[in-house]
């Protein structure tokens, strides 16, 4: 997005975490990157680098990913907008241990409004805009979903055994467990197929996976860990399914990318996953944490073609809404169009 926000004559900064030996300043496609810090120290570093900038920014989009960067508390005279994927709430305390979960939770609920009482927001989905004004966090100026890269790539075909597919970060509220529970299940229908889990993530949480696929000889699972862009392109492809089974998600990016390569999504009935999943249409949507449900969602897509086909055929269609380009103007469209209307007033 902010290639194409410097394509169309603007110039954009990021301030973001580091990691061992990496650049500490580097331009990359035109976007000015300033490293500091880890994950753990980049909120208390990041003023230290704003003031080192060369160019004062003349509008700021701060990132709140479960806490925000409290730039409210540090920049004076500045246009400032806080963009929140979704409202974390639940998660701190499926992800983290009691004392850093309430910790978290206080942060984003108590004091985080109070800073940015008047701080227009930005999100992703309805759904976030619905949380963030029940919860109270500030008044939303903007819903803008994703935009996916419309990239070529090698061409696959589908796997002629069936293929469900999980790709995304191995952590506790991201659901494997369901999926892995419901994979249990289906082996008593005798159903010849395969399970691709591909993603990195917290080392305890995976070796739990892995245990549990040992324990009852699930023997069809494949972990395959990290992997690059070009082999995601051909896992997609390649998939008869794609399954998000998260506790929760600002939108569920995942899920169009799928769709793109004409997979279609199995997922949680949720906050964001809801929103990318037209159900019926490019997926099927199931109860959180019922396995069960789950399963019989998966049997119903591999053993049902006609429907599988129609499935596929929708959700090319429907990934083409979410284009880069047009999610990059639109974003900065709402920024400008708020600036002008303040002006007005």
């Amino acid at each position: 997005m902010a290639k194409r926000w410097i394509a169309s004559g603007n110039k954009v900064s990021m301030i973001c975490g580091g990691w061992k030996n990496c650049k500490n300043k580097e331009n990359v496609d035109g976007v000015e990157i300033i490293r500091v810090g880890s994950p753990m120290t980049l909120y208390a570093l990041s003023p230290v680098a704003f003031f080192k900038m060369k160019e004062e920014p003349d509008i700021i989009i701060d990132v709140e990913n479960g806490i925000p960067f409290f730039t409210q508390l540090f920049v004076r005279n500045k246009k400032i907008f806080l963009h929140i994927h979704h409202v974390h709430k639940g998660v701190w305390f499926k992800q983290l241990p009691l004392p850093l979960a309430i910790i978290g939770w206080f942060i984003e609920t108590k004091i985080m409004p109070r800073v940015y009482q008047k701080v227009p927001i930005l999100t992703i989905s309805e759904s976030s805009k619905k949380e963030i004004e029940n919860e109270k966090l500030g008044k939303v100026i903007g819903v803008i979903n994703p935009g996916i890269n419309f990239a070529e790539y090698k061409k696959y075909s589908k796997n002629k055994k069936p293929v469900v597919l999980f790709l995304n970060r191995i952590k506790k509220y991201k659901g494997l467990d369901v999926l892995l529970q419901a994979v249990k299940e289906i082996k008593k229908y005798k159903i010849d197929l395969e399970i691709w889990i591909a993603g990195g993530g917290d080392k305890t949480e995976v070796e739990k996976m892995k245990k549990y696929v040992l324990q009852n000889d699930l023997n069809n699972v494949k972990f395959l860990g990290k992997i690059s862009e070009e082999k995601k392109a051909e896992l997609m492809q390649k998939a008869w399914i794609f399954v998000n089974p998260s506790f929760k998600e600002g939108w569920g990016i995942v899920n169009i990318e799928s769709n793109y390569f004409g997979t279609p999504v199995i997922g949680s009935n949720v906050s964001g996953i809801k929103d990318s999943i037209v159900d019926g249409k490019t997926g099927l949507l199931f109860e959180y944490e019922n396995p069960h449900q789950l399963a019989e969602k998966i049997k119903e897509i591999i053993l049902n073609k006609r429907l599988r086909k129609k499935m596929e055929l929708n959700s090319k269609n429907w990934s083409k809404k979410f284009d880069f380009q047009s999610k990059a103007k639109e974003y900065l469209g709402i920024i400008e169009n708020y600036i002008s209307l303040k002006k007005v007033k």
